[in-house]
Protein backbone atom coordinates (compact mmCIF):
# COMPACT_ATOMS: atom_id res chain seq x y z
CA UNK A 1 0.00 0.00 0.00
CA UNK A 2 1.15 3.55 -0.73
CA UNK A 3 0.82 6.34 1.41
CA UNK A 4 1.73 9.98 1.20
CA UNK A 5 2.76 11.61 5.07
CA UNK A 6 3.60 14.82 5.73
CA UNK A 7 4.91 17.17 8.75
CA UNK A 8 4.70 21.15 8.98
CA UNK A 9 4.75 23.19 11.74
CA UNK A 10 2.20 26.01 10.50
CA UNK A 11 3.72 28.68 12.58
CA UNK A 12 1.00 30.01 15.04
CA UNK A 13 -2.08 28.53 13.44
CA UNK A 14 -4.57 30.12 15.84
CA UNK A 15 -8.58 30.38 15.97
CA UNK A 16 -9.55 33.55 18.28
CA UNK A 17 -13.11 34.18 19.11
CA UNK A 18 -14.21 37.94 18.75
CA UNK A 19 -17.47 39.69 19.86
CA UNK A 20 -19.15 40.50 16.55
CA UNK A 21 -20.41 43.54 15.08
CA UNK A 22 -24.07 42.33 14.76
CA UNK A 23 -25.56 39.07 16.46
CA UNK A 24 -25.58 36.09 14.35
CA UNK A 25 -29.80 36.11 12.98
CA UNK A 26 -29.57 39.28 13.64
CA UNK A 27 -30.89 39.86 10.11
CA UNK A 28 -28.02 42.99 10.24
CA UNK A 29 -30.37 44.98 13.35
CA UNK A 30 -29.67 44.35 16.72
CA UNK A 31 -25.82 44.78 17.51
CA UNK A 32 -23.91 43.31 20.67
CA UNK A 33 -23.39 45.38 23.96
CA UNK A 34 -20.45 43.37 25.10
CA UNK A 35 -21.12 44.15 28.70
CA UNK A 36 -24.61 42.80 28.78
CA UNK A 37 -23.17 39.97 26.59
CA UNK A 38 -20.92 38.92 29.66
CA UNK A 39 -23.51 39.97 31.96
CA UNK A 40 -26.18 37.68 30.92
CA UNK A 41 -23.85 34.99 30.10
CA UNK A 42 -23.94 35.13 26.39
CA UNK A 43 -22.94 31.36 25.01
CA UNK A 44 -19.78 30.98 23.46
CA UNK A 45 -21.64 30.65 19.51
CA UNK A 46 -23.25 33.59 19.26
CA UNK A 47 -19.03 35.16 19.19
CA UNK A 48 -17.14 35.02 16.00
CA UNK A 49 -13.73 33.52 15.23
CA UNK A 50 -11.51 33.97 12.75
CA UNK A 51 -8.03 32.02 11.73
CA UNK A 52 -5.22 34.74 11.88
CA UNK A 53 -3.95 35.86 9.48
CA UNK A 54 -6.63 35.08 6.97
CA UNK A 55 -4.20 35.88 3.48
CA UNK A 56 -1.22 33.79 5.62
CA UNK A 57 -3.34 31.02 6.39
CA UNK A 58 -4.43 30.75 2.71
CA UNK A 59 -0.63 30.15 1.72
CA UNK A 60 -0.31 27.94 5.14
CA UNK A 61 -2.61 25.75 2.88
CA UNK A 62 -1.39 25.89 -0.35
CA UNK A 63 1.47 24.37 1.42
CA UNK A 64 -0.96 21.41 1.99
CA UNK A 65 -2.66 21.25 -0.67
CA UNK A 66 0.11 21.46 -3.42
CA UNK A 67 1.51 17.98 -2.14
CA UNK A 68 -1.91 17.04 -1.42
CA UNK A 69 -0.68 14.34 1.45
CA UNK A 70 -2.79 10.96 2.64
CA UNK A 71 -2.21 12.28 6.06
CA UNK A 72 -0.51 16.00 7.58
CA UNK A 73 0.77 16.05 11.09
CA UNK A 74 0.82 19.33 12.21
CA UNK A 75 2.60 21.85 14.86
CA UNK A 76 1.72 25.15 16.55
CA UNK A 77 -2.18 24.12 16.02
CA UNK A 78 -4.31 26.03 18.86
CA UNK A 79 -6.79 23.31 19.40
CA UNK A 80 -9.26 20.58 17.58
CA UNK A 81 -11.88 22.94 16.38
CA UNK A 82 -8.92 25.27 15.00
CA UNK A 83 -7.58 22.33 12.71
CA UNK A 84 -11.52 21.55 11.72
CA UNK A 85 -11.89 24.84 11.15
CA UNK A 86 -8.77 24.75 9.03
CA UNK A 87 -10.09 21.95 7.36
CA UNK A 88 -13.19 23.09 6.18
CA UNK A 89 -12.27 26.75 5.36
CA UNK A 90 -8.61 26.58 3.47
CA UNK A 91 -8.42 22.66 2.75
CA UNK A 92 -11.88 21.98 0.64
CA UNK A 93 -12.98 19.37 4.15
CA UNK A 94 -10.12 17.68 2.13
CA UNK A 95 -10.35 15.41 5.18
CA UNK A 96 -12.57 13.80 7.24
CA UNK A 97 -10.57 13.03 9.97
CA UNK A 98 -8.70 15.43 12.62
CA UNK A 99 -7.59 14.69 16.22
CA UNK A 100 -5.80 17.10 18.76
CA UNK A 101 -5.58 16.91 22.42
CA UNK A 102 -4.34 19.91 24.57
CA UNK A 103 -1.21 19.58 25.36
CA UNK A 104 1.01 21.71 28.31
CA UNK A 105 2.06 24.72 26.53
CA UNK A 106 1.10 28.12 27.91
CA UNK A 107 0.98 29.53 24.20
CA UNK A 108 -1.45 26.76 23.43
CA UNK A 109 0.27 25.28 20.66
CA UNK A 110 -0.37 21.59 20.42
CA UNK A 111 0.20 18.57 17.49
CA UNK A 112 -2.32 17.17 16.01
CA UNK A 113 -3.38 15.47 12.74
CA UNK A 114 -5.42 15.16 9.51
CA UNK A 115 -5.87 12.17 7.73
CA UNK A 116 -8.21 10.77 5.03
CA UNK A 117 -7.99 7.31 6.60
CA UNK A 118 -9.35 6.59 9.86
CA UNK A 119 -7.72 7.62 12.54
CA UNK A 120 -7.64 4.51 15.29
CA UNK A 121 -5.85 4.29 18.54
CA UNK A 122 -4.83 7.91 19.84
CA UNK A 123 -2.91 7.77 22.98
CA UNK A 124 -1.61 11.34 24.91
CA UNK A 125 1.90 11.51 26.82
CA UNK A 126 1.71 14.97 28.27
CA UNK A 127 1.37 13.81 31.54
CA UNK A 128 4.41 11.76 32.15
CA UNK A 129 7.02 12.78 34.06
CA UNK A 130 10.61 12.17 34.97
CA UNK A 131 12.61 12.96 38.67
CA UNK A 132 13.17 16.79 36.78
CA UNK A 133 8.98 16.77 36.21
CA UNK A 134 6.82 17.35 33.09
CA UNK A 135 8.60 16.19 30.20
CA UNK A 136 6.85 16.89 27.50
CA UNK A 137 6.66 21.09 26.26
CA UNK A 138 3.07 20.10 24.01
CA UNK A 139 2.60 15.94 23.93
CA UNK A 140 4.17 13.00 22.17
CA UNK A 141 0.74 12.30 20.26
CA UNK A 142 1.04 8.58 19.61
CA UNK A 143 -1.85 7.90 16.88
CA UNK A 144 -2.26 5.01 14.74
CA UNK A 145 -3.50 4.95 11.25
CA UNK A 146 -5.89 2.00 10.00
CA UNK A 147 -4.62 0.77 6.64
CA UNK A 148 -7.63 -1.40 6.06
CA UNK A 149 -11.42 -1.07 7.26
CA UNK A 150 -10.80 -3.76 9.84
CA UNK A 151 -7.66 -1.69 11.10
CA UNK A 152 -5.77 -4.93 10.84
CA UNK A 153 -3.37 -3.09 9.03
CA UNK A 154 -2.06 -0.36 10.96
CA UNK A 155 0.83 2.53 11.11
CA UNK A 156 1.28 4.12 14.25
CA UNK A 157 2.53 7.44 14.21
CA UNK A 158 4.83 10.21 17.12
CA UNK A 159 3.54 13.26 16.75
CA UNK A 160 6.23 15.67 18.24
CA UNK A 161 7.24 19.49 18.75
CA UNK A 162 10.18 19.46 20.97
CA UNK A 163 11.20 22.60 23.35
CA UNK A 164 12.05 25.29 21.66
CA UNK A 165 15.35 26.89 21.84
CA UNK A 166 13.55 30.76 23.41
CA UNK A 167 16.14 31.26 26.99
CA UNK A 168 18.82 30.28 25.01
CA UNK A 169 19.95 26.92 23.16
CA UNK A 170 22.25 25.27 26.04
CA UNK A 171 19.64 26.02 28.47
CA UNK A 172 17.01 24.42 26.78
CA UNK A 173 18.66 21.37 24.89
CA UNK A 174 18.73 19.29 28.35
CA UNK A 175 14.98 19.59 27.98
CA UNK A 176 14.90 18.45 24.27
CA UNK A 177 17.04 15.35 25.98
CA UNK A 178 15.05 13.91 28.27
CA UNK A 179 12.21 14.44 25.72
CA UNK A 180 14.48 12.07 23.16
CA UNK A 181 14.78 9.97 25.87
CA UNK A 182 11.45 8.95 26.66
CA UNK A 183 10.20 9.15 22.64
CA UNK A 184 12.62 6.08 22.36
CA UNK A 185 11.41 5.02 25.84
CA UNK A 186 7.77 4.95 24.55
CA UNK A 187 8.38 3.47 21.35
CA UNK A 188 10.48 0.18 22.81
CA UNK A 189 7.23 -0.06 25.29
CA UNK A 190 5.07 0.01 22.69
CA UNK A 191 6.40 -2.95 20.42
CA UNK A 192 9.20 -4.65 22.41
CA UNK A 193 10.62 -7.49 20.53
CA UNK A 194 8.64 -6.39 17.43
CA UNK A 195 10.61 -3.32 17.23
CA UNK A 196 12.11 -4.00 14.39
CA UNK A 197 9.30 -5.37 12.51
CA UNK A 198 7.22 -2.08 13.08
CA UNK A 199 5.81 0.50 10.53
CA UNK A 200 6.04 3.58 12.89
CA UNK A 201 7.20 6.97 12.26
CA UNK A 202 8.49 9.62 14.16
CA UNK A 203 7.79 13.42 12.72
CA UNK A 204 7.58 16.72 13.67
CA UNK A 205 9.18 19.98 14.82
CA UNK A 206 12.71 19.05 16.56
CA UNK A 207 13.86 22.56 17.28
CA UNK A 208 17.31 21.27 17.08
CA UNK A 209 20.09 19.67 13.94
CA UNK A 210 20.58 16.67 13.20
CA UNK A 211 24.21 16.53 14.91
CA UNK A 212 23.06 18.06 18.14
CA UNK A 213 23.99 15.74 20.95
CA UNK A 214 20.01 16.48 22.59
CA UNK A 215 18.57 14.13 19.48
CA UNK A 216 21.39 11.26 19.19
CA UNK A 217 19.25 9.17 21.00
CA UNK A 218 16.98 9.22 18.08
CA UNK A 219 18.90 9.90 15.33
CA UNK A 220 22.05 7.07 16.33
CA UNK A 221 20.63 4.79 13.53
CA UNK A 222 19.96 2.38 16.07
CA UNK A 223 15.91 2.75 16.09
CA UNK A 224 14.80 5.05 12.93
CA UNK A 225 16.13 6.20 9.90
CA UNK A 226 16.63 10.15 9.40
CA UNK A 227 15.28 10.35 5.32
CA UNK A 228 15.73 13.75 5.02
CA UNK A 229 19.73 13.00 4.90
CA UNK A 230 18.99 10.95 1.93
CA UNK A 231 19.24 14.30 0.02
CA UNK A 232 21.96 16.49 -0.77
CA UNK A 233 23.86 18.32 2.64
CA UNK A 234 23.11 21.56 0.88
CA UNK A 235 19.16 20.75 0.56
CA UNK A 236 18.57 19.30 3.79
CA UNK A 237 17.93 22.51 5.60
CA UNK A 238 13.85 22.55 6.38
CA UNK A 239 13.79 25.81 8.74
CA UNK A 240 15.03 29.60 8.15
CA UNK A 241 15.96 31.79 11.07
CA UNK A 242 15.75 35.12 10.08
CA UNK A 243 17.62 36.64 13.62
CA UNK A 244 20.97 34.91 12.37
CA UNK A 245 20.36 34.07 8.68
CA UNK A 246 20.88 30.80 8.82
CA UNK A 247 19.37 27.53 7.49
CA UNK A 248 19.11 24.59 9.34
CA UNK A 249 16.95 20.87 9.71
CA UNK A 250 14.29 21.37 12.36
CA UNK A 251 11.84 19.26 10.73
CA UNK A 252 11.76 15.23 10.80
CA UNK A 253 10.80 12.51 9.24
CA UNK A 254 12.09 9.19 11.08
CA UNK A 255 11.16 5.67 9.38
CA UNK A 256 10.85 3.03 11.47
CA UNK A 257 13.64 -0.11 10.53
CA UNK A 258 10.94 -1.88 8.92
CA UNK A 259 9.49 1.13 7.17
CA UNK A 260 13.31 1.70 5.51
CA UNK A 261 13.65 -1.17 4.35
CA UNK A 262 11.09 -1.23 2.20
CA UNK A 263 11.87 2.66 1.60
CA UNK A 264 15.20 2.04 0.17
CA UNK A 265 15.49 4.67 -1.89
CA UNK A 266 12.60 7.06 -1.75
CA UNK A 267 13.19 10.73 -1.11
CA UNK A 268 11.89 13.10 0.60
CA UNK A 269 10.21 16.37 -0.60
CA UNK A 270 10.81 19.76 1.14
CA UNK A 271 7.75 22.33 0.15
CA UNK A 272 9.85 25.80 0.04
CA UNK A 273 7.73 27.81 -1.90
CA UNK A 274 5.54 29.59 0.94
CA UNK A 275 8.89 30.65 2.29
CA UNK A 276 8.80 34.75 2.39
CA UNK A 277 11.51 36.64 0.29
CA UNK A 278 13.84 37.39 3.10
CA UNK A 279 15.12 33.69 3.44
CA UNK A 280 17.45 34.42 0.53
CA UNK A 281 18.98 30.95 0.99
CA UNK A 282 15.70 29.90 -1.74
CA UNK A 283 16.24 30.85 -4.87
CA UNK A 284 13.23 29.01 -6.36
CA UNK A 285 9.80 29.52 -6.97
CA UNK A 286 6.91 30.86 -4.71
CA UNK A 287 3.89 30.66 -4.52
CA UNK A 288 1.77 32.96 -5.38
CA UNK A 289 0.55 35.71 -2.81
CA UNK A 290 3.99 34.94 -0.84
CA UNK A 291 6.62 37.82 -0.84
CA UNK A 292 7.48 39.94 1.74
CA UNK A 293 7.29 39.04 5.90
CA UNK A 294 3.87 38.08 7.22
CA UNK A 295 2.78 36.75 3.65
CA UNK A 296 4.62 33.35 4.25
CA UNK A 297 2.86 29.90 4.82
CA UNK A 298 5.40 29.10 7.69
CA UNK A 299 9.18 29.85 8.98
CA UNK A 300 9.79 25.81 8.38
CA UNK A 301 9.17 24.67 5.43
CA UNK A 302 6.56 21.32 5.43
CA UNK A 303 8.22 17.39 4.89
CA UNK A 304 6.65 15.32 2.76
CA UNK A 305 7.32 11.65 1.53
CA UNK A 306 5.27 8.70 -0.43
CA UNK A 307 6.02 5.80 1.59
CA UNK A 308 5.19 1.92 1.14
CA UNK A 309 3.75 -0.03 4.09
Amino acid sequence: MGLKIGTFNTENLFLRYKLLAKERGSMGKKKVDPAKFIKEGGHINMLGYEILDEGQRKNTARVILENNPDVICLQEVENLETLKQFNSKYLNRKYPYAMLIDGNDLRQIDVGILSKLEIGGVRTHQFDKDDKGEIFSRDCLEADIFLDKKGTKILTLFVNHFKSRLGGEEKTSEKRERQVKRVVEIIQERFDTEINKANFIVLGDFNDTPDADCLKGLLDGSLVENVVARLPKSEQWTHYWEEKHEVNQFDYLLLSKALSKKNPKTLPKIERQGLADYAKAYKGPRFPGVGPKGTEASDHCAVFMEINI
